[in-house]
């Protein structure tokens, strides 16, 4: 049984190891110690039975600093100019668009409360703060629910190891820092073949339900299929404005990825091999999302393997964390240097070029990103005793990407239509016989906040 089967980035699971910070890995962590770390949790926070945290003491603890203990315990330092660019009031929020009516950049660095109250329930800390001559002083609120979420952020450094464990932990809930409604799960062959993460076309256009389906699987599982969807080059268009807008590239609103006997063509327009890969790698954003609608395929059924053409799809979060695990330099390697790819539109005669790490994380360590494409993907401008490391851990990569265990893998018929998270989904074909198979796919792109901002909605809207 491997270490990453399945593990929660949000939710119930990143809750209670937040302290531990196991899920975000800043430190190596050997397999048997993760699975005995990651139970069988519900992503349902109302699953949760330990009482909310209150505030104890408020105390300063230097002239810009002020100190808050919970009665769980926890300690927290907050930063006074920090305090007062969070406050919530009309005065520096906008209530209807969330949009910053203070300007942080106006805000003396230097500014201490006045003074402070907390109120006789224990979860309110209210704070006045000066103003500009002749003005009363400002008042800001923060509840201790608000102010407890960042703690295993804002300990102070003797806090970070406590001798006794602290019962009570958190994630940054408020929403203008996270989608708290989004988890993801890693799956490898097995797993995702027990639970395909397929829907009719006609649920996924005519109820909420189904689009709500559709928008779950590219958010936790980063792909999904739609299956009958009707055969015209038109449709993937009205799949794509289900969910959002299409994002346009140099290929045009939409695509065709079909057979060209041009021996100048791009490699998937052959019927060569075409491995694992994310798209448009080299551009300044790669796409989040792509959609590919099969007009035209072999039938399997007759054809079977000897005309080839085989689809498959990889989790590349599944790939990454396993390397996180397993080879933790590796890791480091991946997500820390930058590699350039680059691309020659050789119809336009223009060069596109952009730099990533073939794993990137965000500031916490939680993945975030995967461009990985050999077909663009320059050598790396290391040092000369760095270059055979970085060389290993790409390896070790892709071999892991290529095992049979994680190739969730099917022949696309007309009428299936995939969408995947193009920054976490590796994919590609087996090669082909273009005199045996008339292959014919349909594509465009979406950008991946489109999807992930309506599911959260619609979860928001059906209070889970």
């Amino acid at each position: 049984m491997e270490a990453c089967r399945k593990i929660l980035f949000s939710g119930t699971t990143r809750r209670l190891l937040a302290h531990q910070r196991v899920i975000t890995l800043n430190r190596p962590v050997a397999t048997s110690e993760v699975l005995s770390q990651v139970p069988a949790l519900a992503e349902d926070p109302d699953e949760e039975t330990v009482p909310e945290a209150k505030i104890k003491e408020v105390h300063k603890s230097s002239e810009n600093t002020l100190c808050i203990t919970f009665t769980d315990r926890t300690k927290c330092l907050f930063n006074s100019t920090w305090l007062r660019d969070s406050c919530k009031c009309q005065a520096c929020i906008d209530p209807s668009t969330q949009e910053k009516r203070l300007n942080s950049a106006s805000i003396d660095v230097n500014i201490q409360p006045l003074s402070w109250d907390v109120d006789s329930n224990a979860d309110r800390l209210e704070i006045y703060w000066p103003q500009a001559a002749r003005k009363p002083p400002h008042a800001s609120t923060y509840t201790a629910e608000w102010l407890h979420q960042f703690a295993t952020m804002f300990q102070p450094k003797e806090a970070a190891a406590p001798v006794e464990p602290i019962p009570h932990h958190t994630e940054i809930t408020d929403e203008s820092y996270t989608n708290t409604r989004s988890s993801v799960i890693l799956w490898n062959r097995d797993e995702i073949e027990e639970n395909p993460p397929e829907i009719e076309y006609e649920e996924f256009m005519e109820s909420r339900v189904g689009l709500k389906k559709m928008l779950k699987n590219v958010c936790k599982f980063g792909i999904s299929i739609l299956r009958g969807v009707p055969v015209n080059e038109h449709q993937i268009k009205t799949v794509a404005r289900r969910m959002g807008y299409i994002r346009e590239t140099g290929y045009g609103k939409t695509y065709d990825l079909k057979y060209n006997p041009d021996p100048r063509t791009h490699l998937s327009y052959t019927g060569l091999e075409f491995g694992h890969h994310t798209d448009l790698a080299y551009r300044e954003r790669a796409p989040g999302v792509q959609l590919l609608h099969c007009l035209k395929s072999a039938d399997p059924a007759t054809v079977r393997e000897n005309a080839g053409g085989k689809s498959f799809f990889v989790d590349g979060f599944y790939v990454a964390q396993w390397l996180r695990y397993n080879y933790p330099s590796h890791f480091n390697l991946l997500s820390s240097i930058p590699v350039t790819f680059s691309f020659l539109d050789s119809q336009r005669d223009r060069w596109f070029r952009e730099s990533w790490p073939v794993i990137s994380v965000d500031h916490l360590g939680k993945l975030k990103d995967i461009h990985y494409s050999p077909f663009s993907m320059r050598p790396p401008l290391l040092p000369q005793d760095e270059v055979a490391a970085y060389y290993e851990a790409l390896r070790t990569f892709a071999n892991r990407a290529e095992q049979s265990t994680l190739q969730y893998s099917f022949y696309l018929t007309p009428g299936d239509l995939v969408v995947l998270n193009n920054r976490r989904i590796l994919h590609g074909r087996t090669s082909y016989d273009p005199t045996k198979v008339e292959r014919h796919l349909k594509g465009c792109y979406m950008d991946l906040d489109e999807i992930r901002s309506l599911y959260e909605k619609m979860r928001k809207d059906d209070h889970l």
